[in-house]
């Protein structure tokens, strides 16, 4: 049975409000109702006490002889006394009584009413005196602790029915108060499944961090959806053209009748295979960064991925195509450098008038890439290096990532990446470098 309780506790949410509002409900109402009580014997007693005081006044005040007393006397002479007096005179004998038993002789007047034991039972008295007489008027306690007994029956019994009318009130009110959380789940329970768009719903500020984690949430998905989309178009951009040409060596080997040729087209397709596997490693590296992994930084020298990278490009490596005029020792990540080398150079041999015009130049922290191509518009040239952007009118294959790939590495060096038409003519990119890099 327990264990049916907790678990109906900890699924329904307005159970578990409903009990603990209940219990704070009836703890608050069980003290206001002790001290309502309380306050309400003790109010009682002090409008007793002051009729009680009343009545002996009146009875001193119109005191004459006995006969004045005969009435009181036979109205309060039966077995449920509810005020009872006696007169004594000076020497403290009984004159009359209205008890059987008279009140002992008081030792002084009493401006307030207080308790004596008589006959066996408590009475609250108070007392009237001159020089000949004593007024003793009293009233059974039983009689205020009846009226209090009745009051505290009264106020039990109504308190109970009005907490019992407060609970489906409760109920109700936090059914209501939770309504906003079902708004919320409806807006949930609507929504396609690709859809990641912030929720905009009004909801109290309770449930406003719960909102707002929900969004953070969505656009944490939207990112890693983008970065995948990302991943899977730099992969299908930079794999297109090392992919055809190994099938260009392959198909030369198997249809060439000459050995020698056969043979250096298996070793050109060996060697593109490797740069394929480079290339593949590139891109599993940069994927590694979109996703939030720690770049590490490590001593590098430009001239010498420059010289790898013509390499890689079939360029010559002679003063016409790398000119270092001061190498700078500088650090940063070689994988993703050769990378944005490869890009620049494939930008460049796509568009250049010859591959000979094509020269990387190095001068400290500054990296000069140009060619001799015609260049782009001035409105093209703010909106190189947009992924998927191409200018208007290419006649080159391309889907417009290779820029952009070289401008996400330049950031992630903390490099500036400049894009620039020559004066005299060309194409130039220029990548300027950080030198403080953490180690």
């Amino acid at each position: 049975m327990i264990k049916r309780i907790q678990h109906w506790l900890h699924h329904s949410l307005v159970s578990r409000l409903t009990l603990l509002v209940s219990l704070a409900t009836l703890c608050a109402w069980i003290v206001f109702s002790v001290v309502l009580l309380h306050e309400a014997r003790k109010e009682t007693a002090e409008v007793l006490d002051r009729q009680l005081t009343a009545y002996a006044d009146m009875l001193w005040q119109n005191l004459g002889d006995e006969d004045d007393l005969k009435p009181a006397l036979y109205k309060n002479r039966d077995k449920h006394v509810v005020l009872g007096f006696s007169l004594r005179d000076r020497e403290g004998g009984e004159v009359i009584s209205s008890l059987a038993t008279a009140f002992p002789v008081q030792p002084a007047a009493s401006r307030y009413p207080y308790l004596i034991q008589h006959q066996g039972h408590a009475w609250q008295i108070t007392v009237r005196q001159d020089d000949e007489r004593q007024l003793i008027v009293g009233e059974p306690q039983r009689n205020q602790l009846k009226i209090a007994h009745e009051l505290s029956e009264h106020l039990g019994e109504t308190a109970m029915w009005a907490f019992l009318l407060l609970l489906p009130l409760l109920l109700l009110a936090i059914r209501q108060g939770l309504k906003p959380l079902k708004l919320v789940t409806a807006e949930l329970a609507e929504r396609e499944p690709n859809n990641l768009n912030p929720l905009e719903i009004a909801v109290p500020c309770e449930i406003t961090p719960l909102r707002d984690r929900l969004n953070t949430l969505f656009a944490q998905v939207s990112n890693t959806l983008a970065r995948e989309r990302r991943f899977t178009a730099d992969a299908a951009h930079e794999l297109r053209t090392p992919l055809a040409g190994l099938r260009v060596q392959i198909e030369l080997a198997q249809n060439s009748p000459r050995a020698e040729i056969r043979e250096k087209a298996l070793g050109k397709a060996l060697a593109g295979v490797d740069r394929t596997t480079r290339l593949v490693t590139q891109l599993l590296a940069l994927s590694r960064l979109e996703h939030g992994e720690q770049l590490e930084f490590e001593a590098i020298s430009l001239p010498d991925l420059a010289r790898t990278a013509l390499i890689e490009a079939d360029l010559p490596i002679d003063d016409g195509h790398l000119i270092v005029d001061q190498a700078t020792p500088m650090r940063g990540q070689p994988i993703l450098l050769g990378l944005l080398l490869r890009n620049v150079l494939d930008n460049a041999r796509h568009y250049a008038g010859k591959a000979a015009s094509i020269q990387i130049q190095i001068n400290g922290v500054r990296l000069r890439v140009t060619d001799d191509g015609p260049g782009v518009s001035e409105a093209d040239l703010t909106r190189l290096g947009e992924r998927f952007y191409r200018p208007p009118g290419q006649a080159q294959p391309g889907v417009g990532l290779g820029l952009s790939i070289v401008r996400r590495i330049a950031d992630l060096h903390g490099a500036k990446l400049q894009l620039s038409n020559l004066p005299e003519g060309g194409f130039c990119v220029e990548v300027i470098f950080n030198l403080d890099l953490p180690s």
